[in-house]
């Protein structure tokens, strides 16, 4: 088998530097010592002109700061709506000084049904249309109602109910009927009423000093004319008259007069 020359070369440069050393130890071993400064101060037989690696370069590990975040974009305010003005309330009209209406009224309790209460003090069977033969006075009470609607068409009168009572014992009366009333000027009115009359007093064969009046249930008419004051409030000067028209066999009317207070609801 024939040797690789590569072989022979690798070994006889190792042959020569091991007589190279051999040499040099020889010399130093001649003088009994071992230099080993002097082999470690020799050259490497391989060394050559020296180079220094370049040191690697490293990333860069340095954090950047985060760039800071724009601020966003402010909103634009938005226009605030303008509030839109209040209807200012209307004054209140002040309330005027008038009677209050006679027609029915519309709000609840008492006053829908009442009218007016009057109060009155007569002087009895004084009239200028009968002969006086009954003494005393009559103390009156009379209530008005709002006038319903079906009594529009004979000029809304209001209905009443009354009586009459006699301080002396003499003829008392009960009544009902209807009463028209017309504003005249600045509080002043006037009224007109037709009623029915039931009474206790003497139809026939009287005794003296008493009326005969003929029938049990009689007609009854009334005038006033009076003066309203504060709204509510009114003075008036009044007469009534009960008489049967001649339709019973005596006919002796009986006449009242005086002064009645009324007070309107």
């Amino acid at each position: 088998m024939r040797p690789n020359n590569k072989v022979w070369t690798a070994a006889g440069f190792l042959i020569a530097a091991a007589m190279a050393l051999a040499a040099q130890g020889g010399a130093a071993l001649a003088g009994g010592l071992y230099d080993m400064d002097a082999l470690l101060n020799q050259p490497h037989p391989f060394a050559g002109t020296q180079v220094v690696p370049a040191a690697p370069s490293l990333p860069d590990r340095s954090v950047a700061p985060p760039a800071r975040n724009p601020a966003p974009p402010q909103a634009r305010p938005q226009a605030r709506p303008q509030a839109r003005p209040q209807a200012r309330p209307q004054a209140r009209p002040q309330a005027m000084a008038q009677a209050p209406s006679r027609a029915s009224s519309p709000g609840g309790g008492i006053s829908a049904i009442l009218s007016e209460v009057r109060l009155g003090l007569l002087v009895h069977d004084e009239g200028p249309f009968s002969r006086n033969k009954e003494d005393g006075f009559d103390g009156n009470m009379e209530i008005l109602f709002n006038s319903p609607a079906l009594l529009n068409l004979v000029w809304s009168p209001r209905p009443h109910l009354g009586f009459t009572i006699n301080s002396a014992g003499d003829t008392n009366q009960y009544y009902m009927g209807l009463t028209w009333d017309w504003d005249l000027w600045r509080g002043v009115f006037t009224e007109f009423s037709l009623a029915g009359a039931v009474h206790d007093g003497e139809t026939t064969q009287a005794p003296e000093g008493r009326k005969e009046l003929g029938c049990r249930v009689l007609f009854r008419g009334s005038l006033s004319l009076g003066y309203r004051f504060a709204g509510r409030h009114s003075l008036s000067l009044f007469m009534d008259h009960i008489s049967n028209f001649d339709l019973c066999d005596t006919n002796e009317s009986l006449e009242n007069f005086g002064l009645r207070y009324g007070y309107m609801f």
